[in-house]
């Protein structure tokens, strides 16, 4: 039997200790790659890039508003002193409302910048998962002090694109455990449904 086709989100694999840990997550799984997506491009989302195409001959999808940041990845490694392969150029074709169907599964792309310019998240509605990036935090949101970061803008996708969903989805964040939409929606300090977050004042 033909081994299972996987997406692989913000593939971050940066050193080959995490490589060793992706690939052998695919041998369990009995799966290979068939496609990637970026929530944003942000340097500690895109690291395995340059991996991905070399090993699987993938090009990472990402929304046409944030090449911008992704190409700033490299300049970035090199300011902080981190070594990444250059990245591949990306394909910029992930579009605010679409839905990607792929195997069983459909992900609705929904726009949320303000943490980037071009920051998507993926709604998994069968799931009831989001993968969100840096979108929201258990008990936080994404910073907004980088290029291209705006924090009423972001405390708006929070308010009109996450906090929108059931309160029952699980967010699976870039960064942190996973949280809930109700729980971050009654309790977040940043931004919340009545109003009194920090970035809503």
């Amino acid at each position: 039997m033909a081994p299972a086709l996987v997406l692989v989100i913000d593939p971050g694999m940066s050193n080959p200790r995490e490589w060793d840990e992706f690939e052998q997550a695919l041998v369990e799984l009995e799966a290979v790659p068939g496609a990637v997506l970026l929530t944003h491009g942000h340097l500690d989302h895109v690291m395995g890039c340059a991996g991905m195409l070399e090993r699987y001959g993938l090009s990472p999808r990402i929304h046409p508003a944030d090449v911008v940041t992704y190409n700033f990845a490299l300049p970035a490694a090199q300011m902080y002193g981190v070594p990444l392969d250059t990245p591949p150029p990306p394909i910029a074709d992930l579009q605010e409302g679409t839905t990607l169907k792929w195997e069983q599964c459909e992900l609705e792309v929904r726009f949320t910048p303000g943490h980037a310019p071009g920051h998507v998240v993926f709604v998994d509605h069968q799931r009831k998962h989001v993968i969100g990036g840096d979108v929201l935090f258990n008990g936080s949101v994404g910073r907004t002090d980088l290029p291209g970061g705006d924090a009423a803008t972001l405390a708006q996708s929070i308010v009109e694109q996450m906090y929108t969903l059931p309160e029952e989805y699980t967010v699976l964040s870039g960064h942190g455990p996973s949280t809930t939409i109700g729980a971050e929606r009654a309790t977040n300090p940043m931004v919340n449904a009545a109003g009194t977050g920090w970035l809503q004042s």
